[in-house]
């Protein structure tokens, strides 16, 4: 009869005799705007790029290689964000004063950011962007404790700095209108 020991000797021996080793698939990784290795990553990988298949290990239960292919590679959306309780540029009637202190900066830190979000009320002006589309409307507000209901606003946008200040612009159609209408009143 074989002793406790034994019995353990044999059953590690026999677990270790029908493990498999597993090995990973091996794929390759690169970025065609990987700007150090610009040429490594084209769209058909030509024998003279020294490229190699790497490991995948690391990534759990990886099955498949995805060959991502296109001329761009999707980039985060760009807004305006700034608080015009902080930052006195944010307003509307200062953004766009010197060429513009305040610059549109990708929305990286928002997951799955597609929308532009400019905030007005009262005398302030919020921009920051936004996974979630809010809409566009106005309401009017009334805080407890004040005297006078104020306006506020949400427009939403989906392209790069949208919601900067609105620019004042410049018709001739209603300038001519005018003239014409004043120049018929006084000749007839």
């Amino acid at each position: 009869m074989l002793s406790f020991q034994d019995k353990v000797f044999f059953y590690l021996c026999i677990s270790f005799a029908t493990f498999k080793t597993v090995y990973s698939i091996n794929c390759y990784q690169c970025s065609g705007t990987d700007s150090n290795n610009p040429f490594q990553c084209n769209e058909f990988l030509e024998t003279d790029v020294d490229l190699q298949p790497t490991d995948c290990a690391t990534i759990h239960n990886a099955q498949y290689c995805i060959k991502h292919v296109g001329r761009f590679e999707g980039l985060a959306i760009e807004c305006y964000q700034c608080n015009s309780s902080s930052s006195m540029e944010c307003g509307d009637g200062l953004m766009n004063l010197d060429g513009g202190i305040l610059k549109p900066t990708p929305c990286d830190h928002v997951y799955n950011a597609l929308y532009c979000i400019k905030l007005t009320g009262g005398i302030s002006t919020k921009r920051f962007c936004s996974s979630l589309d809010l809409g566009n409307y106005c309401n009017y507000v009334q805080q407890p404790g004040d005297k006078l209901e104020y306006r506020t606003c949400i427009f939403t946008c989906g392209s790069d700095g949208c919601n900067a200040a609105t620019n004042l612009s410049f018709s001739v159609l209603p300038l001519i209108l005018l003239f014409a209408a004043t120049y018929f009143m006084y000749k007839f």
